[in-house]
C-alpha cells in the first residue's frame, strides 16, 4: 500500500511499503513529488506504487535468471570487470535475446536441456555470438553456485559451441607499399594513426591513448600501456589499461619518429594557440591527459571516427578493403613474411601469449615452409 506525508507548498512525500527481503529487513521505497490537485496526487502515488512492485527484490529461492542476472552484474560484474566487459554482457543479456530466452524462468528450474536446447535453436537459426553466449551462461551459473542460489550448475558438461576461425585479412607487402605512398595526400592526424597500426601493430584505443610522455623520439619508440575508452552511461572518455594490462614499448623506424615529431610540434602550437578554449580530459586528480591524437578543439578523437576516416581514404583510393583492425594482422603478416620470431610480433601486438600470435599467423609460416622447400629443387 501507498501513503504520502504532505510537505506543504505542493510537495509530498509517498511511501510504498514491499515487505521484508531475505535478510528480515524492512523494504520501504520512497519518492518526493509535486502534486497540483488530489487526483494528480492519487494518479502519481499509483504510478510509483505499481513501479516499485515491478521491481521488488525476488526472494532468493524464487528468484528468477532476469532478476539473478541484474544481480550478477551489480555484484560481480561491476566491481570486478572492466567497463567493457560490462558492456558486452548487457548487450548478450539485453540486445542478443538470452534475456527474453530465459528471463521469466526460475534460476533453480532451469535445467541442462534447457540451455541445450536454447544453444541448438540458436545455432540452427544461424544466431550470431554463439560461444560468447554460452560463456555468458557459465559465468552466471558459476557464480549462482558459488553464491549458493542453485544447488546444481545446469551448464556444467555442456560442450563449448565452436568458434569458427576468422579469416585473417590484411595488406601484403605491394599493397602497403600502395598505402603508403596515397598516406602522402592524407590529412597528416589520419596519416600518424594509420601508420601506427600499420607499422606498429596497435590497436585503435591503444592510438587514441597515446600521450605526450608515451614518446620517445631519442630511442624511436612509444610505451603502450593504457588506451582511450568511452562509457556510454557517463558519455564521457577515460583512460583504461591496454588489454591484458601488459604495457610495451614498440620501436619504430626513424623516417616515421621524424614524422611523428612534426606532428608534435604543430600539434603544440596548436594548443598553445587556443589557449582556454582548448578542450582536453582530466584525470581524477584533475590534471589534464595530454592526449596527442585529438580533434582540432583537443578534444579526444572517438574510436569510431578513425573507422569513418579509414573507410573513406580507401573508398576514395580504391584501396582493397580491410578493416581498421586488419592494419594489424598486416603489421604481423609482414614481419613473418621477413622471418621475424613469433615471440617479438606477439610482444609487439601486445597478445596475452604466444599461442594467439600462432593460431592467427601460423598459416603464413606454413607457405614459407612450402616455398623454402623448392630449394631443393636443384639436387634433382
Amino acid at each position: 500500500m501507498a501513503s504520502y506525508e504532505d510537505l506543504g507548498f505542493g510537495k509530498f512525500k509517498i511511501y510504498v511499503e514491499l515487505g521484508y527481503d531475505d535478510r528480515g529487513k524492512r523494504n520501504r521505497k520512497t519518492k518526493t513529488i509535486t502534486a497540483t490537485s488530489q487526483r494528480d496526487l492519487n494518479k502519481k502515488m499509483r504510478d510509483f506504487e505499481i513501479n516499485c512492485f515491478n521491481k521488488k527484490d525476488e526472494p532468493i529461492e524464487k528468484i528468477t535468471f532476469s532478476a539473478f542476472a541484474d544481480r550478477w552484474i551489480k555484484n560481480h560484474v561491476n566491481p570486478n570487470l572492466a567497463l567493457t566487459s560490462k558492456e558486452a554482457y548487457e548487450y548478450l543479456l539485453n540486445d542478443c535475446g538470452v534475456k527474453d530466452h530465459f528471463g521469466k524462468m526460475k534460476l533453480k528450474d532451469i535445467k541442462k536441456y534447457h540451455i541445450v536446447e536454447y544453444l541448438a535453436n540458436e545455432q540452427a537459426n544461424n544466431k550470431p555470438l554463439l560461444p560468447n553466449k554460452y560463456m555468458l551462461l557459465k559465468s552466471i551459473f558459476a557464480k549462482a553456485i558459488e553464491w549458493d542460489v542453485i544447488n546444481t550448475n545446469p551448464s556444467s558438461g555442456i560442450k563449448e559451441p565452436k568458434r569458427e576461425k576468422k579469416k585473417v585479412d590484411y595488406y601484403n607487402e605491394d599493397e602497403l607499399h600502395q598505402l603508403f605512398t596515397v598516406l602522402t595526400n592524407c590529412y597528416p592526424k589520419h596519416r600518424i594513426m594509420i601508420k601506427l597500426a600499420a607499422i606498429g601493430g596497435l590497436r585503435r584505443g591503444e592510438i587514441l591513448g597515446i600521450r605526450e610522455e608515451s614518446i620517445d623520439f631519442e630511442n624511436n619508440s612509444i610505451y603502450v600501456d593504457k588506451q582511450l575508452r568511452y562509457d556510454k552511461s557517463k558519455k564521457e572518455f577515460y583512460l583504461a589499461s591496454v588489454k591484458n594490462k601488459k604495457p610495451r614499448t614498440v620501436y619504430f623506424p626513424k623516417e616515421f619518429m621524424d614524422e611523428l615529431n612534426k606532428y608534435y610540434l604543430q600539434f603544440k602550437a596548436r594548443r598553445m594557440e587556443m589557449g582556454n578554449l582548448w578542450k582536453g580530459i582530466y584525470d581524477a586528480e584533475d590534471n589534464i591527459i595530454n592526449l596527442l591524437l585529438v580533434r582540432d578543439d583537443g578534444y579526444p578523437t572517438h574510436l569510431n571516427t578513425m573507422r569513418n576516416e579509414w573507410n573513406k581514404i580507401i573508398k576514395r583510393n580504391e584501396l582493397k578493403p580491410i578493416t581498421f583492425h586488419q592494419l594489424r594482422h598486416s603489421c604481423a603478416s609482414l614481419m613473418v613474411k621477413k622471418g621475424i620470431n613469433f615471440k617479438v610480433i606477439q610482444e609487439r601486438l601486445g597478445h596475452a601469449n604466444i599461442g594467439i600470435t600462432l593460431d592467427l599467423y601460423s598459416h603464413l609460416e606454413e607457405d614459407q615452409h612450402k616455398e623454402g622447400a623448392n630449394v631443393f629443387e636443384q639436387l634433382f
